[in-house]
């Protein structure tokens, strides 16, 4: 990704990764990534901590974010994939929605990771996004949860 992005792209300025995650540079939405070149057996998606404050609205991220896991999908079509709760937990029940409605299309393998509480006060930067100390915390959490849908 890239710092301030968002799920969805806005009109004032909010990189959408719904989108821009398919091209080789984020910032610009330049070519598109060469997904044959790589095959992923695990994707972690981290996204919606922005958009709050792009004025996103909660049908509209739900809507994106189900699509979004379908494109993923449809690029690695043997990965997990991995939604986490946003740390503070903004459109948490709207990415549980979107992870559900891919389980309920058939896709067993997307998971919704649900991490409350995984980050302490002083493991944020600026009350949001991790600081090293949280990147830590989190990866200790995430792992195990990884390996055992990877097995």
């Amino acid at each position: 990704a890239i710092g301030g992005a968002c799920l969805v792209e806005t009109a004032d300025g909010c990189y959408g990764m719904s989108k821009r995650f398919f091209t080789t540079d984020a910032a610009t939405g330049s070519a598109s990534w060469d997904f044959s070149r790589y095959t992923a057996r695990a994707v972690v998606v981290n996204l919606g901590t922005n958009d709050v404050g792009h004025d996103v609205h909660t049908p509209e991220f739900q809507s994106v974010y189900t699509q979004f896991l379908k494109d993923i999908r449809a690029k690695y079509p043997n990965a997990s994939i991995f939604a986490l709760r946003t740390f503070k937990g903004r459109f948490a029940a709207q990415t549980s929605a979107a992870v559900k409605a891919r389980n309920d299309a058939g896709d067993a393998h997307v998971h919704y990771v649900d991490t409350t509480g995984w980050v302490p006060a002083d493991g944020l930067s600026d009350s949001v996004h991790p600081n090293d100390k949280g990147h830590r915390t989190i990866a200790d959490h995430l792992a195990p949860i990884i390996s055992a849908k990877l097995g």
